[in-house]
């Protein structure tokens, strides 16, 4: 089997670590495997070492003539059986590239940041010539066939990535002492990229419902964490002097290390990558109910569930989990169990194997 990814694996180490397993483990089951990315990186040189064929093609735009070009004399040479396209601007120009080619297209789609009345989406995740669809999760699976029509179900397959806890390694965790927090305090930690549909302002705004005597502090650090809405919302918030704030990161693992329980206040979310990193450092987590995230959560185990935007409802959760703190180390360890028992990457490895396989075995595709 010729498999060509095209696929971003130039978004760093901890992002890419599920995708650089699953490309190694298919080469080693004997698929002939060609990944595309944007630029040559460390890991794609990993996976060159790994004996990967990489090509260098930057997909930045929707519509790019040169990139579908490159793209379309290579499969006119190599004559693949199956493109995997993970990324929206990846299908949109491959699917053009394409056309009047044999073979089969699978997509992979991991939000839900994609609707019907968009024109462009037909381009893409919703274009009728893919013929298989990996949703990250049932909420991707279950918006997807809401946006695409019923009919398209039966494209739709929900495989979970793969992550092995062994891949989280922290080194030493960022110190009580070095934040400036009691050490019988309780760290409500979150890393992220700030994005509206984050939802970051509302966990800033929980501790407005919090008593002024519970030892809570709020540990939050990645790209935009500092700046701009969420520092005047912590400027204005009457727990200010809880907040312990870090913009870009390069070693993000340390904070979530650090917390006591991981909040993830997301307005919409494919699965939630950080989750599952902190369930991998046995955190208990918070969660809301709008995507995937809350398959993650067994209510009351291994962590909490709340609306989504209620800033009261986070700071109940964040509440009982202060009021419960002899119960965190066990949730923990929960969620490090959850995390090996659903996300395991051997089984992510198969799921997408045999995908690939009976995709192949159907080869009528135009």
């Amino acid at each position: 089997m010729k498999l060509l990814v095209i696929s971003d694996i130039c978004r760093g180490f901890a992002v890419t670590l599920p995708e650089r397993f699953l490309y190694k483990g298919l080469r080693e089951k004997g698929v002939d495997v060609t990944v595309i990315t944007h630029f040559r990186t460390p890991e794609s040189e990993e996976l060159e070492k790994a004996g990967i064929k990489m090509y260098y093609i930057p997909l930045f735009r929707k519509f790019d003539l040169t990139a579908i070009r490159r793209i379309r004399k290579l499969l006119i040479s190599e004559s693949f059986d199956i493109m995997y396209l993970t990324f929206g601007k990846a299908i949109t120009n491959s699917l053009f590239a394409a056309r009047g080619i044999k073979i089969r297209k699978v997509g992979y789609i991991g939000s839900l940041n994609f609707h019907w009345h968009d024109p462009t989406a037909y381009l893409s995740f919703l274009n009728p010539s893919i013929d298989r669809m990996v949703c990250l999760s049932e909420a991707v699976l279950e918006h997807f066939v809401r946006q695409a029509g019923e009919r398209f179900r039966k494209k739709c397959v929900r495989i979970y990535k793969g992550y092995d806890p062994e891949w989280i390694n922290p080194g030493i965790p960022v110190s009580r002492q070095e934040l400036n927090i009691p050490p019988e305090a309780l760290i409500a930690g979150c890393v992220a990229n700030v994005r509206p549909e984050k939802g970051i302002p509302n966990l800033i705004k929980s501790a407005e419902f919090l008593p002024a005597d519970a030892k809570i502090y709020f540990l939050l650090a990645g790209k935009g964490m500092d700046k701009g809405k969420q520092a005047r919302l912590i400027r204005r918030s009457p727990l200010s002097d809880r907040f312990r704030v870090f913009g870009f990161v390069d070693d993000i693992f340390r904070y979530t290390a650090a917390c006591d329980v991981y909040v993830q206040p997301s307005l919409s979310e494919g699965l939630g990558r950080s989750v599952i990193e902190a369930m991998c450092l046995k955190k208990p987590v918070i969660v809301t109910s709008r995507g995937g995230a809350k398959e993650l959560v067994e209510e009351g185990i291994n962590g909490f569930i709340v609306p989504p935007g209620d800033p009261g409802a986070i700071a109940g959760k964040i509440l009982q989990c202060w009021s419960e703190k002899i119960r965190l180390e066990e949730m923990g360890e929960k969620s490090l169990l959850k995390v090996k028992n659903m996300l395991n990457p051997q089984d992510y490895l198969e799921k997408i194997y045999r995908l690939f396989c009976n995709v192949a075995e159907n080869s009528n595709g135009t």
